[in-house]
């Protein structure tokens, strides 16, 4: 298994149709190319989302110019052999540490998985730390 820390920021969106793709389509305007991200439904008409920009700086700055308020997390790909019990292995440390994971999203793809893990800023040491980042 290997574990990759990366730098994460959270933006909030309404939860309707074409908000997560608008906001896809600034971010590909101002040149800014993603690493990942997860996005879901949350409370009260809102929607999450976690993304990790391979270059944070250039994000940030658009995410300033475009008037984006952002919050820090931290990010963690995971990645090994497929297997049955990939995912839960993976995780076992966190849980044992008693870290939270706020977001996550896993894709298998010939026979390899990766794994992004989201917990709150705060708790990234220590994430980092037991799943050995």
């Amino acid at each position: 298994m290997a574990v990759k820390r990366i730098t994460i920021r959270s933006v909030e969106i309404e939860d309707k149709p074409g908000t997560l793709q608008g906001l896809l389509a600034k971010i590909s305007s101002a040149n800014v190319d993603l690493l990942c991200l997860a996005a879901f439904s949350a409370d009260g008409g809102r929607g999450k989302v976690y993304l990790s920009a391979k270059d944070p700086e250039a994000f940030a700055a658009f995410a300033r110019g475009a008037g984006i308020e952002t919050n820090a997390a931290a990010g963690f790909v995971i990645s090994g052999g497929d297997k049955a019990g990939a995912a839960a292995e993976a995780l076992k440390a966190l849980a044992q540490a008693d870290i939270n994971g706020v977001a996550g999203a896993a894709m298998v793809c010939d026979g390899e998985y990766r794994m992004l893990v989201v917990v709150d800023a705060a708790d990234g040491d220590g994430a980092g730390e037991v799943l050995g980042a």
